[in-house]
């Protein structure tokens, strides 16, 4: 019996990466980078979302809808000497607003000013909601 031997085949050395300790910083700075620019871009714009009566005369109003919908709704009161906001109580309706704010009008007119200010498509209220009302009706 005769036994053939396989030539050696030299394989190349397997290098292996090895970190030094200011290698793994830049790593882990670099992977941290957009956690950092993510948590820095919501705590700038969570912070706008909560201005309201800022000098440019611009309110911002968030509120969620029955359906667990977030609205926020940014609007510009045209003459803001002349604007009345009230802040909406539980239990209460556009109805019950116009009729205790304008006693002489007619409550459906007022209700339509309303929704139409405030750009409201429906007629629900959220307690805390804030609402422009009609300086005059």
């Amino acid at each position: 019996m005769t036994t053939a031997f396989a030539p050696a085949v030299s394989l190349p050395p397997v290098t292996r990466l090895r970190l030094t300790r200011r290698g793994r910083v830049v790593f882990t700075t670099l992977a941290a980078l957009p956690v950092i620019l993510g948590a820095l871009v919501f705590a700038v714009n969570g912070g706008a979302a909560g201005a309201s009566g800022s000098a440019t005369g611009i309110d911002l109003m968030s509120y969620t809808t029955d359906s667990g919908i977030v609205a926020t709704l940014a609007y510009s009161p045209t003459d803001v000497g002349s604007a009345r906001f009230i802040t909406v109580e539980p239990g209460q309706t556009l109805w019950n607003l116009a009729e205790e704010n304008f006693p002489a009008a007619d409550p459906r007119d007022v209700v339509a000013d309303i929704k139409r200010i405030n750009a409201l498509s429906v007629e629900t209220l959220q307690p805390g909601q804030r609402l422009e009302i009609p300086a005059n009706s």
